[in-house]
């Protein structure tokens, strides 16, 4: 049974990062390469993109938020009060080396005002986020993720980004932890109705293609015994799965539209635009 998506959404992280993120991620738009995007309200970009944004009608009703934690400086002072989060200098400093499964009172309270601040400054520009996520994955952190979510439905978002569960299989610990996470966090009860079923990288999804034949159920084997990386099952012959594709667009030296890696953004997006949707 040859699959076809419901939903593919090929998102640009980073807008906002810079102008010149930015001149990459409209270029991707013009070129129909993209979907959506998500903006970071406290990079050196972020006027820059929201302009682009109110001058460009393919930017119109794309747009969500890329919540950062781990780089540039706070837009709130609580913040810069917990040295987890931000070093002597203001900065933001956190990096997910290890898992963090909990937060102090003060901590909780400190990032629930800095990601409450990103989002108003979004809102305040003209940009109603149509979804969020993050910068480094710092949302699929057990500590935070409650705080996003709670964000979201605070402020009527119905998706938030899960985390990566399609790709090459991994050691049995992460893989329980992703199928947990999304499960417990952004499942059928979370009220998040617009998330997706599959999130990974231009890679990941190649991955699936190959490993699956392009199949769902029929035999199709994904990441070993039909299972794609966050332990979820494939199959039942479903032709309704949606999915996410995450990319960072740049130009290179020579001005091509790459991904992150440097591989040629619309070559490696050339499969997955290929396959249909319902």
């Amino acid at each position: 049974m040859t699959m076809r998506f419901s939903k593919l959404i090929v998102n640009a992280d980073d807008f906002g990062y810079s102008e010149a993120v930015n001149r990459a991620i409209l270029r991707g738009f013009e070129t129909s390469l993209l979907t959506s995007t998500s903006i970071m309200a406290n990079m050196p970009g972020f006027d820059d993109a929201v302009g682009l944004v109110g001058r460009n009608e393919v930017l119109a009703h794309k747009v969500g938020l890329h919540v950062n934690l781990t780089e540039g400086f706070p837009l709130s002072r609580t913040l810069t009060a917990c040295p987890a989060f931000c070093g002597e200098e203001g900065r933001l400093i956190y990096r997910h080396d290890r898992p963090l499964f909990r937060l102090s009172g003060k901590e909780r309270a400190a990032v629930y005002e800095e990601l409450r601040m990103q989002l108003e400054r979004v809102l305040a520009a003209g940009i109603r986020p149509s979804h969020l996520d993050s910068h480094h994955h710092v949302h699929t952190e057990w500590a935070i993720a409650p705080l996003v979510c709670r964000l979201a439905r605070t402020y009527g978002i119905s998706r938030v980004r899960l985390t990566r569960n399609m790709g090459p299989v991994q050691g049995w610990a992460r893989r329980w932890y992703k199928k947990l996470f999304n499960c417990w966090f952004l499942g059928r009860r979370s009220g998040l109705v617009d998330n997706t079923d599959y999130f990974g990288g231009i890679a990941d999804m190649n991955y699936f293609l190959d490993m699956g034949g392009g199949r769902v159920g029929g035999g199709g084997r994904v990441g070993g015994g039909g299972r794609i990386g966050g332990g979820r099952r494939i199959g039942g012959g479903r032709q309704d799965l949606s999915f996410e594709i995450m990319v960072h667009p740049r130009f290179d030296s020579s001005g091509r539209l790459v991904d992150s890696d440097g591989t040629d953004l619309g070559e490696a997006l050339k499969k997955i635009r290929k396959l249909p949707t319902l």
